[in-house]
């Protein structure tokens, strides 16, 4: 039963938000201002607006759900993601930075022409719409029961406009400072409500505290258990050949390709201080699935001895398990509201602000560019803030009329596999854009549109045409990982064989070809430099992936996996630093001033985890 202190706590909240989201951006006077915040946020807003904009709903009720669905598996969501964080701080966003780039697509249109840009752009959009609908649905389907409980009868579409117009509000008028400072209140709230609701969960009599919920999956009869990492390459969610492979290059995308999440470390104050609010995000990043995922597998043991399991959806297993474990009377639930609230908020903030960016900079402004007339700043902010109230009436009405409210399947992995069809190609371009290679920009566009066609039909070619040993090994339908990977791939190699051409064709036209093979290996695509950088990626990948192999054959032996894990990257990451040393430099003052040796301990922290669970 919610109180009257629940309801005072997260009104309270609410007046909150959208206080300081109006406030925030109350001076914001010009399209750099409204798009980039001025390129004046600090590391803390940085830190809190990546993991706001991050863990949306669908990975706060998401995740708990898969927690209790499918188990800790679902962890490498979070894990997987710290190396592609590392990858943005350390290779995207230094070059994206230097360039001074409003979108990523500037950065394809420099390298690749504009029609390249635009289809990127074009992508985005799309895959914005496919977020923010699921966004919009699963928010407004977790906080229902709680109206309900209240007496209240808004239906579903009801409480879909009601998040859309209030996020819509504050974004509207602030711009990206709005969103990023909103997102560091929403962060927090976010970590309160998941901490409570963990605690809760996890002291319940059924669950009888962590080491005895680690005990009674360790011991279930069916061996089963929830907790292990690495579900079988057969498995139909998470299969770990999967989450190496696959989950990883949607990692690298979404965090180092993504405007919407680039585009609070493009606002930063210097690279520096955004770097560090990118590393202090990759650590709350950590939290996760020690707050959520294992929140939903303690979730499990306590339904289970309740003989509820089969009645509970996922999508339904947070609004459920609050009503459950939540005591009456003192703000908890309001506290736990709070945190869902800013968890909805600060995605669908994000969201829409990166789209009327997209549009304003991408589309509307070289189009009256092309006609002759030139878009001033206070028309770059006018045109952003129609597209954005356009953008989000568009949005609701496909949340409220394409959406099953009561579905019950598990929706985030939905939404993963729905927007994995467009993504892979588009890594690929941006990979051979870091390298600097020269492709055909039809050669380029073909085959980002060409890509989602295959994508869609791969599933019906892998059961068609697959050996059975390939199917009983990875199962009878294409994972959707699995698919990623091989879609990746076909770009990867159709683009590579597109700059070998290219390459060979200018060679052939300027004859010098033997002064360009001295200054460059692999046909002269790649510079010395480079290659020694992929090649040391290459090398820590290989050796993550050995002892990967070698934990899972000697599970007995987890632990001192996991401590030499962590010390390989810590050390590496020391040396790596040590190297970077001025002459008579003191060794506290080096290390008080470089960053590489604090990411080598996020590292080492991930891949702990990764070695040990």
């Amino acid at each position: 039963m919610i109180t009257t202190i629940d309801i005072l706590f997260f009104g309270f909240t609410f007046l909150l938000v959208l206080g300081i989201g109006m406030y925030a951006g109350r001076k914001e006077s010009s399209s750099k201002d409204y798009f980039l915040g001025g390129r004046s946020l600090p590391w803390w807003g940085i830190a809190g607006s990546l993991f706001g904009t991050n863990i949306s709903a669908n990975h706060l009720v998401g995740m708990l759900g898969i927690g209790f669905s499918v188990g800790f598996a679902q962890s490498h969501y979070e894990f997987g993601s710290i190396p592609a964080i590392v990858l943005l701080a350390f290779v995207f966003l230094p070059l994206f930075r230097r360039k001074k780039f409003f979108t990523l697509s500037q950065f394809l249109q420099e390298k690749f022409g504009k029609q390249t840009g635009r289809i990127y752009s074009a992508i985005s959009l799309i895959l914005i719409t496919i977020q923010l609908t699921g966004a919009l649905y699963i928010g407004a389907r977790s906080f229902l029961p709680f109206l309900q409980n209240l007496g209240l009868t808004l239906s579903y579409a009801e409480l879909v406009i009601w998040i859309a117009f209030t996020s819509t509000i504050y974004t509207w008028f602030g711009g990206l400072k709005s969103v990023v400072y909103t997102d560091v209140i929403q962060t927090f709230l976010i970590l309160a409500s998941g901490l409570v609701l963990a605690y809760l969960s996890i002291t319940r009599p059924e669950v009888g505290g962590l080491v005895e919920l680690f005990a009674k999956e360790e011991n279930r009869l069916d061996g089963l258990s929830k907790m292990n990492l690495y579900l079988p390459p057969n498995h139909p969610t998470l299969p770990w050949t999967g989450a190496l492979s696959g989950l990883f290059l949607l990692h690298t995308f979404y965090w180092n390709t993504n405007q919407y999440v680039v585009q609070r470390t493009l606002g930063g104050k210097s690279l520096r201080e955004a770097r560090f609010g990118i590393l202090v995000g990759g650590l709350l990043k950590l939290t996760v699935p020690f707050f959520s995922i294992l929140t939903g597998v303690a979730a499990y043991q306590i339904w289970s001895s309740l003989g509820e399991t089969a009645n509970i959806a996922p999508d339904e297993a947070f609004s459920k398990l609050v009503v459950l474990v939540v005591p009456v009377g003192y703000g908890l639930i309001g506290v736990i509201l709070a945190g869902l609230l800013g968890a909805i908020f600060s995605s669908i903030d994000s969201m829409l602000h990166s789209a009327a960016t997209l549009f304003t900079i991408d589309f509307y402004k070289p189009f009256l560019e092309k006609k002759g007339k030139p878009l001033s700043d206070e028309m770059e902010m006018k045109s952003g803030r129609i597209f954005l109230i356009v953008f989000s009436l568009i949005v609701t009405a496909f949340a409220i009329l394409l959406i099953d409210p009561n579905s019950k399947k598990n929706f985030f992995i939905e939404l993963s596999n729905q927007s994995s069809h467009f993504t892979p190609a588009l890594l690929v371009v941006f990979l051979l854009g870091i390298f600097n290679l020269r492709i055909n920009t039809r050669v380029i566009c073909g085959t980002i549109l060409l890509t989602p066609i295959l994508s869609l039909f791969s599933p019906y070619f892998y059961s068609q045409f697959s050996p059975n040993f390939i199917k009983l090994t990875f199962g009878e339908e294409l994972n959707f990982l699995h698919r990623v990977f091989l879609i990746f791939h076909f770009a990867l190699i159709t683009l590579l064989t597109a700059a070998f051409i290219e390459y060979r064709k200018r060679n052939e036209e300027s004859e010098t070809d033997a002064q360009t093979q001295n200054q460059s290996i692999w046909f002269g695509m790649i510079k010395p430099s480079s290659f020694r950088n992929l090649l040391l990626v290459f090398i820590l990948i290989f050796l993550f992936l050995t002892l990967i192999y070698v934990r899972v054959q000697f599970p007995a032996n987890k632990l001192s996996f996991a401590v030499i894990g962590f010390l390989i990257f810590l050390l590496f990451s020391c040396y790596h630093t040590y190297q970077r040393r001025l002459p008579n430099q003191p060794l506290f003052t080096l290390f008080r001033k470089r960053d590489e040796w604090l990411y080598g301990v996020l590292l080492g922290i991930t891949f702990f985890f990764y070695l040990y669970f």
